[in-house]
């Protein structure tokens, strides 16, 4: 059904119709505007939502002798197989160590040494794909 608009006091019915029109648009540019503004105040909480966690890789263990007893004070050392860099930390009391923060996607090698023993070569690959990986050294009794 369509409603006709009665020209104000001093206006044509064609200026009346475009008036109408104009006010028309000027509503639907104010819900434009209000919708922008919705949608960029909404935007910084959506991406707080979709930021995912660091993910890192964490390894640790405990360096034992042959016997199985912990060796405070070992050297621990940690390579990156992909950059080549090589970090050393010493053990804590029980023998135990932490490497964190280690990117995924690399590959390491561990080994422990303690007085001019050392333990095999420990190979962590980046296809394992836990967070938190257990790797205990044995340091070995040099062979007679």
């Amino acid at each position: 059904m369509r409603t006709l608009l009665m020209p104000r006091r001093g206006e044509t019915p064609a200026l009346r119709s475009s008036a109408a029109a104009r006010s028309g648009r000027g509503r639907t540019r104010c819900l434009a505007v209000a919708m922008v503004i919705c949608v960029l105040a909404c935007a910084p909480m959506s991406g707080l939502a979709k930021q995912k966690k660091k993910i890192s890789k964490t390894i640790s263990g405990v360096v034992m002798d042959a016997s199985g007893n912990p060796i405070a004070g070992a050297a621990v050392e940690l390579t990156d197989k992909l950059t080549g860099k090589k970090v050393a930390i010493f053990a804590q009391e029980g023998g135990s160590f932490r490497f964190a923060d280690l990117d995924p996607k690399h590959d390491y090698e561990l080994q422990a040494l303690s007085k001019n023993l050392s333990s095999d070569v420990r190979k962590v690959s980046s296809l394992d794909d836990r967070d938190n990986i257990v790797v205990n050294l044995t340091i070995q009794p040099p062979k007679q």
